[in-house]
């Protein structure tokens, strides 16, 4: 009986590690620190240890799995970039539209142009989320 000795120990090291905790702190290690709204560490943990990958599973469908893990949050990440910059682009062009001189409608110097602003920027921000006018999809099919 031959002996790949990297192999075997990586075979050893995947069976005697637990695969939902290694899942849980690699995908909370490439999402960086966590919010105050985010899951922590332990309910991440909990809610991947719902889900084991399975009795015996070996080390490439662990480096599988985790692949697949780390390929969907990076898509979700530049899809967010994406919302948020076309989001971004589309504030400036609601904020050119408004009127300039609706004092009566947004306020009287510095707290009118600041509440204008921010109507501008919801305005922009919830048109991205419902699909936006394509700038978003052009960036990411622009990508690829």
């Amino acid at each position: 009986m031959a002996i790949n000795p990297p192999s075997d120990i990586l075979s050893e090291v995947a069976r005697a590690a637990d695969p939902t905790r290694y899942q849980a702190a690699t995908r909370t290690l490439l999402q960086g620190p966590t919010s105050a709204g985010e899951a922590s560490f332990e309910d991440t943990v909990r809610t991947i240890s719902a889900r084991p990958i399975g009795v015996g599973a070996d080390i490439y469908q662990i480096r599988n799995s985790m692949r697949n893990d780390a390929e969907t949050a990076a898509a979700t990440r530049s899809q967010k970039a994406a919302q948020d910059f076309e989001a971004f682009i589309l504030q400036t062009f609601v904020e050119s539209m408004l009127p300039k001189d609706a004092e009566n409608t947004f306020g009287k110097g510095s707290a009118g142009s600041i509440w204008k602003s921010m109507l501008a920027e919801q305005v922009g921000a919830q048109v991205a989320k419902a699909g936006g006018v394509g700038i978003a999809k052009y960036i990411l099919s622009a990508k690829k």
